[in-house]
Formats: C-alpha cells, sequence, structure tokens
C-alpha cells in the first residue's frame, strides 16, 4: 500500500512538471472578441424614434443569410439583421434603422437568401441621461 501511494505522488510530480511547459492557445483573442461583440455596439432604433434623437446619417448598410447548401440551415432573418449591424458597426454606427427584409428565391449562389437593408447612424448620446 506504501508503494502504490508512492508511485501515484511520484507520477502525479512528474505529470505536473511534464505540464509545466505546454503552451495553450485559444482562438479568444482580442479581434475575435471584439468581432463577437461588434453587432451588441449597435443599437437597432424605428424609424419612429429618431424623432426624439439627435443623430447623424452615416450611410446605407445590408446584410446578408444565404443557404448555399441544402446540409447548412436554411437563410435566417436574426443572421440577416445581425450581419447588417455588423457592417453598421464597421462604418463606426451605435445605431441602425432597418427599412425592409427581402426574402429572396433560390438561385446558383443560395438556396434561400435573406437581405435586411437599413440606414447606419451615429446617435448623440446625452450623458446626463445615462
Amino acid at each position: 500500500m506504501r508503494f502504490t501511494l508512492c508511485y501515484i505522488a511520484l507520477f502525479s510530480a512528474l505529470s505536473l512538471s511534464g505540464c509545466s511547459n505546454y503552451q495553450f492557445s485559444s482562438n479568444v483573442d482580442k479581434k475575435n472578441f471584439d468581432e463577437y461583440f461588434k453587432p451588441s455596439q449597435v443599437t437597432i432604433y424605428s424609424k419612429s424614434d429618431l424623432d426624439d434623437l439627435e443623430y447623424q446619417l452615416l450611410g446605407a448598410v445590408e446584410g446578408s443569410s444565404c443557404q448555399q447548401e441544402s446540409k447548412q440551415l436554411p437563410a435566417d432573418i436574426k443572421q440577416a439583421r445581425t450581419n447588417a449591424r455588423i457592417n453598421a458597426a464597421n462604418m463606426n454606427a451605435n445605431g441602425i434603422v432597418f427599412q425592409s427584409c427581402i426574402n429572396f428565391e433560390a438561385d446558383k449562389s443560395c438556396l434561400s437568401n435573406i437581405i435586411c437593408y437599413g440606414r447606419a447612424i451615429d446617435v448623440t448620446i446625452d450623458d446626463d441621461n445615462q
């Protein structure tokens, strides 16, 4: 029994020391982290919300969701809107107003395809109201 405990202790020590030079790599780096949370930086506003906001129009944006192969999930409006928000964030927008989303018929490139169109805006944030 004593020999077994010594053997386990020695094996554990060798195992731990063998891992001291182990390098861990992950896809969680700053760029991936920033890209993952990019859509959350862009607030979705309705057209009526704009009446009460001070904002600057930055330009038109679109986002698409395309099912290229039958083994993939069908095109999704949520993904198309998320992609439009990413494109708005790439324009340094903090807001988006969606104009429309269109479900296109199948063609050579997509079995199902949804494209959402909107306007990227930069909303002036009033620090007193936060």
